[in-house]
């Protein structure tokens, strides 16, 4: 993977963006006082939520909100507004499960 940004949104959260050529995208967050979580039985640890959100880079954030919203049934948290960076829209919802989906569009 290749190192394609970072941001910060000036209220203590700091982030960096990876990409490879196919399009692939992760972003990693810290935050400002957040504490580490360790586990020493991995599997036990997946009867926790213990991630705050997973973001997936759409190419169109109106349409996938409008989807995931209206047609699948997941729960709108925040409508589509400016992100973090330049040219950054993103909005959530939340799965059935109440786990938080970041969709990010960039110009």
């Amino acid at each position: 993977m290749v190192a394609d940004g970072t941001s910060g949104d000036g209220r203590g959260h700091a982030g960096r963006f990876l990409s490879d050529a196919a399009g692939l995208r992760v972003e990693f967050v810290e935050r400002s006082g957040s504490r580490p979580v360790s586990h020493t039985d991995a599997f036990a640890a997946t009867a926790a939520q213990a991630f705050t959100h997973l973001a997936l880079q759409v190419p169109d954030l109106d349409g996938a909100f409008a989807r995931l919203s209206q047609d699948c049934g997941a729960a709108a948290v925040s409508r589509p507004a400016p992100g973090a960076s330049e040219g950054m829209r993103c909005a959530y919802v939340a799965d059935p499960e109440g786990n938080l989906l970041e969709l990010i569009e960039t110009s």
